[in-house]
């Protein structure tokens, strides 16, 4: 049984998806924490696979969709691999897949925080460059006895998965709503 749900947080942020094969490659693995026990947070939520670049309390919204829409332009579809399952040692209980930090996906983080930074808005800490952490939440908020659980059966099952960023997205959260998205579409020459 779930212990009670912690007051809802509201922000925006600004997420990288998956190709569409690689997103249902990943919806898949989190059905295989689920069918080991895993009661689901992050997947009753609707929350859709997507490494995200910038987490905010507050956004001007009508720049920050015009910044995205532009940023989305200037980038091709890339690569990405996810090749190892992690967590963040806080209370929320956080496992996720780890992205390669390639340079290329550094490059593109770094790139919207200096378009950010020239817009003037702030992200929060954790997510700007040198101390971002790049990751694909699998679930969060797990009581202690399901975060062990979920850690063992995605670490029993896991292997590596790999497609390309596709998209650039804007969500506000709890609970999550697709405010934007962006396809990536520089032509390459």
């Amino acid at each position: 049984m779930r212990a009670a749900m912690k007051p809802e947080k509201q922000g925006f942020a600004v997420e990288l998806y998956f190709d569409f094969e690689m997103e249902n490659t990943i919806r898949g693995f989190r059905e295989k924490i689920y069918a080991a026990g895993v009661d689901p947070v992050s997947g009753k939520m609707g929350d859709r696979p997507h490494v995200s670049l910038a987490v905010f309390n507050k956004v001007d919204m009508p720049c920050l969709k015009e910044l995205c829409h532009e940023f989305a332009s200037t980038l091709p579809p890339f690569p990405v691999s996810l090749p190892a399952v992690g967590s963040f040692p806080t209370a929320d209980n956080v496992l996720f897949l780890s992205p390669a930090p390639t340079l290329q996906l550094l490059q593109v983080h770094q790139d919207f925080h200096d378009r950010l930074k020239c817009s003037h808005m702030h992200s929060s800490s954790y997510y700007h460059p040198g101390k971002w952490i790049p990751h694909c939440t699998l679930e969060l908020e797990l009581p202690a006895e399901q975060y062990t659980l979920a850690f063992k059966t995605a670490h029993d099952l896991f292997t590596p998965i790999k497609g390309k960023f596709a998209s650039l997205g804007i969500v506000s959260f709890r609970p999550i709503q697709y405010m934007a998205e962006y396809q990536l579409h520089k032509e390459i020459k």
